[in-house]
Parts: C-alpha cells; sequence; structure tokens
C-alpha cells in the first residue's frame, strides 16, 4: 500500500500508455479493492499537484509584491535624498540618494525575474542597470563623472521604465491603473533627465520629478498587491 501512495501518478502513467481497461479481465487484476487503490492514488496526485501549483503561485505574488514595494521605499528615499533641504546636510542627502537608488535597484530585479514577457523583463533589467549606473555616479569622488554617470543612469531607467508600458489595450480596470502608474514613472524620470542639475531651479525641478516617480512607484505597489492578494 506505501509503494501504490508513492507512486500512485506513476502507475497510472503506466496504466494509461498500456491503454489499460478495467473492463478487460486480461490486463491488469479486476480486484477490487486494487482499482479502488488506484482510484485514490490517482486523486491523491491530483490534489497534491494542484497544491504544488497554487503554493507556487503564491510565492511568485508574493515575491512580485515584495519587489515593488522595495522598488517603492527606494524611489520614496531618493526623493528625499534630491529635495534641497535647510535642514539635511548635503552629506545626508547624497546617503539618501545612494540608498534608494540601491534600494529601487533591488526591487527592480526582483521584480524582474518574475516577469514573464520578453519586454518586460528587459525594461525591468535596463532600470535596475540605470539605478546601479546612478550608485556609481553618487560614489564617484570626480564630480564631472559623478554627475554623468546620474544622467546616464536616468536615461537608462527612463528607457527600462518606457519599455514597460502595456500599449495592447483592452486592460482591465487594476492593469490600467498599474499602467498608468507607469506612466507617471516614466513623466517623473523624464523631469530628471531635463533639469540642470548645477542651477538651484534645476535641482527644485529634479526634486519635483523624483517625487512624482515616487508617487508612480507607490500606486503601483498597492494596484499589484491588490491584484495578487
Amino acid at each position: 500500500m506505501l509503494f501504490l501512495m508513492k507512486s500512485g501518478c506513476k502507475m497510472m502513467n503506466v496504466y494509461k500508455k498500456n491503454d489499460y481497461n478495467p473492463s478487460r479481465k486480461s490486463d491488469y487484476p479486476s480486484n477490487k479493492w486494487v482499482n479502488s487503490m488506484i482510484s485514490k492514488a490517482g486523486n491523491t496526485c491530483n490534489k497534491q499537484s494542484k497544491a504544488n501549483n497554487e503554493n507556487g503561485g503564491n510565492d511568485s505574488n508574493l515575491t512580485v509584491v515584495v519587489g515593488n514595494w522595495i522598488g517603492a521605499i527606494g524611489n520614496i528615499i531618493s526623493a528625499i535624498g534630491s529635495t534641497p533641504s535647510t535642514v539635511l546636510t548635503d552629506r545626508t542627502l547624497e546617503d539618501f540618494n545612494l540608498i534608494g537608488n540601491v534600494l529601487e535597484a533591488v526591487g527592480g530585479a526582483i521584480v524582474a525575474e518574475t516577469e514573464d514577457t520578453l519586454f518586460n523583463k528587459a525594461g525591468g533589467q535596463i532600470a535596475v542597470i540605470g539605478n546601479l549606473t546612478a550608485v556609481a555616479g553618487i560614489l564617484s569622488k570626480n564630480e564631472q563623472l559623478s554627475q554623468r554617470l546620474e544622467k546616464q543612469g536616468e536615461l537608462f531607467q527612463l528607457v527600462g521604465a518606457g519599455t514597460t508600458i502595456d500599449t495592447k489595450g483592452n486592460l482591465t480596470v487594476l492593469e490600467s491603473i498599474a499602467n498608468t502608474a507607469v506612466i507617471i514613472q516614466v513623466i517623473g524620470i523624464a523631469i530628471g533627465v531635463l533639469a540642470d542639475s548645477e542651477s538651484s531651479e534645476g535641482k527644485v525641478m529634479a526634486a519635483v520629478g523624483a517625487w512624482i516617480e515616487a508617487v508612480g512607484a507607490v500606486i503601483s505597489a498597492l494596484v499589484t498587491t491588490k491584484m495578487n492578494f
């Protein structure tokens, strides 16, 4: 009986391959108890398979949600670091910007691994490269190189986020909101790319763009949570 319970799936496959027909006594024993055990083993395998699929789906859903929230938190921290302040020192703002971009990269990498379409996966990976490029710029001691890397990082993020915009149409309400959230993030990133980081007006403009991006990221995280749970 232990053999039947452990190997029921394989046995059912063997019967299928040999065109097993219980009505033909010459094929296999027609003992009712044996047939009952075979049926129970098959049902057990079906239940286990269904449970495994459901658990895999739940794990994937949780991964997507966690990745989106890590990215959203990173966007908020980056926005704080990009906002001119009379309270926080430049070093503190730089640290906020660094931590925020690292979190964005981590969250983006997690979400990219769960994507099932080539464009979304590629777009997520490009955005992650952008965050890492921005991190390299923040850590650079050369001011000109730092600004160049940060701008290049923002461009990568812009291309990556733009790639994930859904243009196929026929979206549900939640999918439309999620798509709008991505568009909001693209707008925020684009403002940051156009901002002149050397002027006071440009720094304010960059801060506005960073906060718009953060709003889009939070909306995206909220909708993703709603869609997956």
